[in-house]
């Protein structure tokens, strides 16, 4: 429980309040006062450029910058991925998206998700930036997990599956706070307590926050409240 008093280091200014909650003829329990719930959305990621490509695999594969441009680079010239040096975050409107998804709706790591997106229909990707270089970084074929090995295979799966993330729904969260209160402690005596749900997975059913070292889930769901339903307990 969160005490809405904050924190305290006094002990024994804790420990009189507990004795004089527990005295004789008084009501010690908590009541419940009110339950606030708010859906929530987590956007899905922008279209990938070079900038976000380096960052991502710094951080969700621990790998350096300079190896990863070396890596991405080999990935295009093997025919893997589109160009990586772009600073577009932003698909032309010539980007044939559910011909890129067709082309990976049978990889055994995220086909049935990519088959399921296709008869939804996808998403378009998220507002960006076209600086008019090069389109963003997006997979051109299909590999099977055996084609590619080593740091190929990991940032082929990190652009293939952020590729899927970008044109997926936006995620869904439930986040509920209740307050109780004391009447035994006065003045004192409110508490909450507060928790999330998923309510729909959304994007991150094939690209986890976690993988780009999110770890904080609020910075995504910041501004972004969609409903809100209070209910007041007598």
């Amino acid at each position: 429980l969160n005490w809405e008093g904050g924190r305290t280091f006094n002990r024994n200014k804790i420990e009189g309040w507990v004795k004089n909650a527990f005295a004789e003829g008084m009501n010690p329990s908590l009541k419940v006062t009110s339950v606030v719930s708010r859906d929530k959305k987590q956007g899905r990621p922008t279209p990938l450029n070079t900038v976000n490509l380096l960052k991502a695999c710094s951080k969700a594969l621990g790998i350096g910058p300079h190896a990863a441009m070396q890596t991405a680079e080999r990935l295009y010239l093997s025919g893997y991925l589109s160009y990586p040096r772009t600073e577009s975050t932003a698909y032309p409107k010539s980007f044939d998206i559910e011909g890129t998804l067709r082309q990976q709706q049978t990889d055994p790591r995220w086909g049935q998700y990519v088959q399921q997106l296709l008869q939804s229909g996808p998403n378009k990707g998220k507002s960006g930036v076209d600086m008019g270089d090069h389109p963003p970084i997006t997979p051109c074929r299909a590999a099977n997990p055996a084609e590619l090995h080593g740091d190929m295979s990991r940032i082929y799966e990190l652009v293939v599956r952020h590729f899927i993330a970008t044109v997926s729904s936006d995620a869904v969260w439930r986040s509920t706070k209740i307050t109780f209160r004391c009447e035994a402690l006065g003045d004192k005596g409110g508490f909450s307590v507060s928790g999330k749900e998923m309510k729909s997975p959304g994007f991150l059913a094939v690209l986890m926050h976690k993988e780009y070292g999110d770890n904080e889930l609020d910075e995504y769901m910041k501004d972004k409240e969609e409903e809100e339903l209070e209910q007041k307990l007598p």
